[in-house]
């Protein structure tokens, strides 16, 4: 009769406990989920945790209430509250529990538990306990449970029970065996790389579905072994044959196709094969026919993708590429924005393959593209764009990215760095000595590059001014335009340093020898370091763009008073203000000490500079005595000198080893070429010359050779010789061209798009519209404060 009653009293608690119910549970939930600030909602789900700890507390608990209350602790840890003591209920509830007790044993361990916590030690037992059943149901929950609650540390004891199960009879715990080994490749790949033998006999596996799991599993195997998929080649293609010709199960077909997925992970495997042979590539062929009339559904467009993604990576002939052409057209002209986003991404990957023309209806769907107000589809086209770019359209696409940049990019810092890496890849790639529309484009993008971005930028656009790769006019025409434009960005209230560095620099490389002149620069300058030092209030951080614009002004105002031989009171007042202020670190105090010691003696070091020197026939002024010296480094697999100027402005050189008899080695290729603008030509005939419509970023850039730089239609005009420097020749031109006709696109007078971008004028008319239009021009009437990033308003 006691126990009776002892029984009655702990039902009617539970059934008066919050958690004893499952009413009492959910009413808990919602109380929680419905606070009105997070101080009631942390007040509610600690005294409901208060609860759920006394709870369980509790002797001879049942399980049911032990569920309950780890559900609520999981609720509790998923909103950032701690419930520790719930652990080790878990734990026994995993261990000790009955089928689906131990399901909620370890999904609660898995939302609960951390690789770090000691408790995860106490299941790996408790996972190899299970593993070792013979009920099936208890195993696959094992192997599920071992994804998520086995440390790294202990995989190496699961290993040898996992291998006995890719064994097991049932396909289903095989299937799951495999899913684990996946997992522990991820976590641990050199402890489960002598499985991989195993997992490729397992290819040839009787079940479809464990064979997919094992395509999965070679898939991430073959990205740091490519050869594991030489062996099963035979394999792979059986399979693909009997997929394609239906001999699956009917529950492996998906919206028409026979098991999509395994297709999917078969032809990612072929893409492996360094030289595939002509059987795999009707095999990808067969599958892009196959897939082809359901490439309006998701699934069929995928394996369009793949198969289209692998005969590209092969490079098969034009015969197999056509109808992955068709293919792509039928997705570019699809209804779904989905579809035509890959249909853009598959055309830019073949372009970059094949150098094929567009159709009018591929130009068509791409300008729609570049007007859609999908952003990913107009990124997507202003990538493709700068894949198809040309000399002739080049400067189009390079302002529709910058004007994308400007707009769209005020809160994506990756994608404006993407773009204006793009944009500066094409200004190397087609410079255009004519138009300088490449210095144009590359002033316009200073505003809108990140600091590692500008640097280069600011090497490329100096470089460049120094390079003059037209004739003397043009390029003395050029600089003084760039000074306009810089000058008039200088007095706006939002520049940014990088622009004003462009300009300090620019006024001190190019301003006249005259006092006068002299004296003018000197005035901007000073006034322009004022601005910068008023600008900066003592509690604000210092970035170093304004600390380096000061040292550029202080270096190119001695820099102006050594070449014109005078000086201006305000320049040793600004130079003794700047060593006082807030800004000066011990490199800006160094150069204005430096400067302060010149100042006294300018007109010395002035004359010094105009005196001629004595000519003696003795000296080479060329420096062929070094060419042996060059050589043998070279052949010792040595770097070719390369200008601090051009440091990050290219990338490095790879160098075509020397011949190792160095009487192969031709007479002319005594000094290899380089990038560098050196004037120095040597005795012997061969130049170190500034490559003057080539892009140092270019395709064609990056292999070097000794050879010799002379080249055909390149008149050479030395700057030095043994009697000493020539006179009358510009100093910053070192190679002159002859001039040549050449087609020009003009962009002044047509009327969209289209033809700016895959239309090509008469060579008459587009050199007569070329010679109507300066892109320093219209540079130079733009507006500046539609240069910057637009940061849209806050509403």
């Amino acid at each position: 009769m006691s126990g009776i009653f002892e029984k009655t009293l702990e039902s009617i608690g539970t059934l008066l406990s919050p958690v004893g119910t499952n009413v009492g549970l959910k009413n808990m939930l919602e109380r929680c989920i419905y606070a009105r600030t997070k101080r009631e909602e942390e007040w509610l789900i600690r005294d409901c945790l208060r609860l759920v700890k006394t709870k369980l507390s509790e002797p001879s608990l049942r399980s049911s209430t032990v569920i309950k209350c780890l559900a609520f602790s999981i609720f509790s840890e998923m909103l950032g509250y701690k419930a520790e003591f719930a652990y080790i209920h878990a734990v026994k509830l995993a261990q000790y529990g009955s089928l689906a007790e131990k399901k909620m044993g370890y999904l609660a361990c898995a939302f609960l538990l951390r690789e770090c916590d000691s408790l995860s030690v106490l299941l790996v037992n408790t996972v190899i306990r299970d593993l070792t059943c013979k009920n099936i149901y208890v195993v696959a929950m094992a192997l599920c449970a071992s994804c998520h609650v086995i440390p790294p540390d202990q995989v190496p004891i699961l290993l040898p029970v996992l291998e006995e199960k890719l064994k097991h009879p049932s396909a289903y715990i095989r299937s799951k065996a495999v899913t684990v080994m996946h997992h522990f490749y991820r976590v641990c790949r050199q402890l489960c790389l002598q499985y991989v033998s195993r997992m490729k006999m397992m290819v040839g596996d009787k079940d479809p579905g464990v064979v997919a799991h094992v395509l999965q599993f070679l898939l991430i195997v073959a990205e740091d072994l490519p050869d594991v998929v030489l062996d099963i080649i035979s394999s792979l293609v059986q399979i693909q044959y009997q997929i394609l010709d239906g001999k699956l199960p009917h529950e492996y077909t998906y919206r028409g196709l026979h098991a999509p997925w395994m297709q999917i992970s078969i032809i990612r495997l072929l893409r492996y094969l360094q030289e595939p042979s002509a059987d795999i590539c009707m095999l990808t062929q067969r599958t892009l026919l196959n897939a082809k009339p359901r490439i309006e559904d998701a699934i069929g467009a995928a394996v369009v993708c793949e198969c289209i993604t692998t005969l590209v990576y092969h490079k098969v002939g034009d015969e197999l590429l056509a109808p992955a052409l068709m293919c792509v057209v039928d997705l570019m002209g699809s209804t779904s924005s989905n579809l035509r986003y890959a249909g853009l991404s598959l055309l830019e990957m073949v372009i970059k393959q094949y150098e094929l023309p567009l159709s009018a209806a591929q130009q068509d769907i791409v300008l729609r593209s570049l007007s859609d107000p999908d952003e990913a589809m107009k990124r997507r086209t202003l990538s493709l764009l700068c894949t198809l770019a040309q000399a002739h359209n080049a400067e189009i696409v390079c302002a529709q990215v910058v004007d994308y940049i400007r707009e769209h990019c005020a809160h994506n810092p990756y994608l404006q760095h993407d773009l204006v890496s793009r944009a500066v890849a094409l200004t190397d790639k087609f410079p255009n000595s004519q138009t300088h529309w490449h210095i144009a484009v590359l002033i316009r993008l200073l505003p809108l590059a990140d600091d590692n971005q500008a640097k280069v930028i600011q090497r490329r656009i100096q470089l460049t001014l120094l390079a003059g790769n037209g004739s003397l006019e043009q390029t003395a025409v050029a600089r003084a335009k760039v000074l306009q434009i810089l000058g008039k960005y200088s007095e706006s209230k939002t520049v940014s340093t990088s622009v004003l560095e462009v300009y300090v620099w620019s006024l001190g490389q190019f301003c006249g020898a005259d006092v006068e002149c002299g004296q003018e620069v000197l005035e901007k300058l000073v006034s322009l370091g004022h601005k910068v030092l008023c600008n900066q209030r003592p509690s604000t951080v210092i970035s170093h763009g304004v600390r380096n614009l000061l040292i550029s002004i202080i270096q190119s105002a001695g820099h102006v008073a050594e070449k014109c031989g005078m000086t201006v009171s305000s320049l040793e007042e600004f130079i003794h203000k700047t060593m006082k202020s807030h800004l000066a670190d011990v490199y800006l105090r160094h150069t204005c000490m430096e400067v302060l010691a010149l100042l006294p003696h300018i007109t010395s070091i002035h004359q010094a500079l105009q005196q001629p020197t004595e000519t003696e026939t003795q000296l080479d002024f060329t420096l062929s005595f070094l060419d042996r010296f060059v050589c043998e480094s070279l052949a010792g697999d040595g770097m070719p000198y390369q200008p601090k100027l051009l440091h990050k402005a290219t990338p490095l050189l790879e160098i075509t080893p020397l011949p190792s008899d160095p009487a192969t080695v031709p007479p002319t290729a005594a000094v290899p070429s380089s990038p560098c603008p050196s004037p120095v030509s040597s005795g012997t005939g061969s130049i170190v010359d500034f490559p003057g419509s080539e892009s140092f970023g270019s395709e064609d850039s990056k292999s070097w050779s000794l050879r010799s730089p002379q080249k055909e239609g390149v008149l050479v005009k030395p700057l030095w010789s043994r009697e000493g420097r020539a006179k009358n020749v510009d100093p910053f031109v070192y190679v002159q061209h002859k001039q040549q006709a050449t087609v020009v696109t003009s962009d002044s007078e047509v009327q969209n798009l289209a033809s700016l971008l895959f239309s090509r004028q008469e060579r008459g008319t587009a050199v007569e519209e070329q010679s109507q239009r300066d892109p320093l021009d219209e540079l130079l009437n733009k507006d500046f404060q539609k240069l910057n990033v637009e940061k849209p308003e806050k509403s």
